[in-house]
């Protein structure tokens, strides 16, 4: 089974980070990690509620129940990592799900090592990062298969090609080509954020295209989230120290053992989203909890998750509702249960109402390809109504105002999902919809290629 804590050390958690801008680059001129300039990532200005801290020891946390199965929320598009449930594999690809205009719910591939790219039949996806609504995301991949590894040792020779979107993955172009086995840790407003060469004695966390590193704190061990533009360190541990070496978050040697921490705005305050486990309680299984801790390192409310299953937190959907990974055995009810075959090892996603202190799994699509048997780890949550571009062939203009003659700021590809306003306008017998773009832009595009 693909436990959180098996990966720690290689695959680093992707937070929701500032949006990335800029044009993409080419492969030369790229730094290396000895020529390396240094940096510290600071915090930017962020304003948010602090929370009442609450001791997790002698201290009951609020109990999570198996609720009634949910169905896939309207008006949202989820960015799903897909993969091997059963094992400690590589990431298969991206995934985005909806529910189109019809309703019918719509699984669309966004990025598959084989068919969005021409690398060699072995290449894999070694990691990848995406900002809070994916309107930039960056994916590394092995460009020499027989060189690199996924868990274990890379050779010096190794080959890194970044894959960048900047359309909600729907468009892909090669960003850059990495001497060594490189992994993107996240995507800041700053540029990539990268760890490499692996197993090299240049290795480094850095930025690309930059080439700044950036410093380690004393006893920081691996990169874990990045949070408003500051980067926390895990510990050997289990804790998390902030860049300048300051404690951000400690349980306590009797509390539970931080396995993992993803940071996602929620709608109503900035908070962390932290997911622990503890191996004291019951020691066959382990016991898992979900805490909230605010931006001031303050452990607010902590949950505990019915055994003996385990979940992986995705995005908020709204201030008191998230979107999870859970295991199919732990988590759905015995009739629905039946529907897989004897044996089955996989997840489904499914809506953690904190509200109602409930988890509501979502069986459908994730029965089916290319979710069945797959770990299937939601990345990022877009939030609609949607208008779908359609039948152009190539790409729809956005323009500035509504008609022919506006001018245009962008051209949203076949298959990109714009946010539909509900704004229109008639100008010369067609009609144009206000839009805005995955990058945010704010535009006119005609609804004669437009499904909404």
């Amino acid at each position: 089974m693909h436990k959180p804590w098996l990966m720690v050390l290689l695959v680093f958690v992707v937070l929701a980070a500032a949006c990335g801008g800029g044009e993409g680059l080419s492969s030369t001129s790229i730094p290396t990690p000895s020529a390396l300039r240094t940096q510290t990532l600071t915090p930017t200005a962020v304003t948010s509620p602090t929370l009442t801290p609450q001791a997790t020891d002698g201290t009951e946390p609020l109990p999570l129940s198996l609720g009634e199965t949910a169905g896939l929320p309207p008006n949202v598009a989820l960015i799903v990592e897909i993969g091997c449930a059963h094992c400690d594999g590589p990431t298969a690809g991206l995934v985005r799900v909806y529910r189109d205009s019809s309703g019918q719910i719509r699984v669309d591939s966004l990025f598959n090592a084989h068919e969005n790219t021409e690398a060699d039949p072995g290449s894999f996806i070694t990691s990848f990062a995406l900002d809070s609504d994916a309107s930039e995301i960056v994916v590394a991949l092995c460009s020499t298969p027989e060189k690199c590894a996924w868990l274990g040792y890379a050779a010096p020779d190794a080959k890194t090609t970044l894959f960048r979107s900047l359309d909600g993955g729907v468009t892909w172009s090669e960003y850059a080509l990495l001497q060594g086995d490189h992994r993107v840790v996240a995507v800041t407003n700053s540029g990539v954020l990268l760890l490499g060469p692996l197993n090299t004695e240049g290795e480094k966390v850095w930025l690309f295209p930059s080439g700044d590193a950036v410093e380690a704190p004393p006893g920081g061990r691996w990169p874990l989230s990045l949070a408003g533009g500051e980067l926390f360190w895990l510990t050997e541990e289990g804790r998390l120290l902030r860049s300048d070496g300051s404690l951000f978050l400690d349980l306590g040697p009797t509390s539970p053992l931080l396995t993992q921490a993803k940071y996602h705005r929620n709608p109503s305050e900035q908070s962390l989203l932290v997911f622990f486990w503890r191996e004291t309680l019951e020691p066959q299984t382990g016991r898992y909890y979900l805490g909230l801790v605010g931006r001031d390192g303050g452990l607010g409310q902590v949950f505990s998750l019915p055994p003996p299953g385990w979940v992986v937190p995705g995005p908020w959907l709204d201030s008191t509702r998230m979107v999870a990974s859970v295991e199919v055995a732990s988590y759905l009810s015995p009739e629905v249960a039946t529907r897989y075959p004897e044996g089955y090892m996989g997840n489904v996603l499914a809506i953690i109402d904190l509200e109602e202190r409930t988890i509501n799994p979502i069986v459908d699509p994730f029965l089916d390809p290319p979710f069945a048997w797959g770990r299937n780890y939601v990345q990022a949550v877009l939030r609609g109504p949607f208008a779908r571009v359609v039948g152009t062939g190539s790409c729809l203009n956005v323009r500035a105002e509504p008609g022919a003659a506006g001018q245009v700021l962008g051209c949203a590809a076949d298959g990109v999902l714009l946010r539909d306003t509900g704004e229109t306008q008639e100008v010369d017998g067609v009609t144009w919809l206000r839009v805005i773009t995955p990058a945010g832009l704010e535009g006119w595009a005609s609804t004669v290629y437009l499904e909404r």
